[in-house]
């Protein structure tokens, strides 16, 4: 099976953090395909980590290695002509970063070469809900299945729904 991995996946594989083994797993199976946008766009990500403190040098450039050593083993999908066409046509629809518009338009154009199915896999929801909505199947993960409540706007929706069940409670 053909899966499309965008960077946000990719980048799990050099980086531990919620998702990698979900995401090495997928790697391990089957046919890994991506934009060649993602060369970049993961190598752009190692190395703002390493800017920010979050990896010594020493890894980073092991890490970008690892990545140019695999990067070979993609199904690369080019970005030709048609695939910066849907991208645009996908901005228009979606409130897409021009990236993820790239990500996004490479994989549908990849299902239609192929003629089949070609789940997504990333880790950014507003890309994922995109997917979605163009049909494509996105794989889920532990991390995005649930969108995630921040503390504040939970405490104000428990606090809410209490006085609805009580409307004879008076607030303060």
């Amino acid at each position: 099976m053909t899966r499309y991995f965008d960077a946000s996946a990719l980048v799990k594989r050099y980086v531990r953090e919620t998702g990698s083994v979900t995401v090495r797993r997928l790697l391990a199976s089957g046919i890994a395909a991506s934009s060649r946008l993602s060369d970049v766009e993961v190598s752009s990500g190692i190395i703002r980590r390493a800017r920010e403190g979050a990896l010594p040098p020493s890894r980073r450039d092991r890490i970008l290695a690892a990545l140019q050593r695999d990067v070979p083993a993609l199904a690369v999908v080019e970005m030709i002509p048609e695939i910066t066409a849907d991208a645009r046509a996908l901005l228009l629809r979606h409130p897409l970063r021009a990236g993820d518009a790239i990500q996004l338009a490479s994989c549908l154009y990849l299902q239609r070469q192929l003629a089949q199915p070609v789940p997504f896999v990333a880790f950014d929801r507003r890309l994922m809900k995109a997917a979605h909505a163009e049909g494509l199947t996105v794989i889920a993960t532990a991390s995005n299945r649930r969108p995630r409540v921040p503390p504040k706007a939970l405490r104000t929706r428990r606090k809410s729904s209490r006085q609805d069940e009580n409307p004879t409670r008076e607030t303060r």
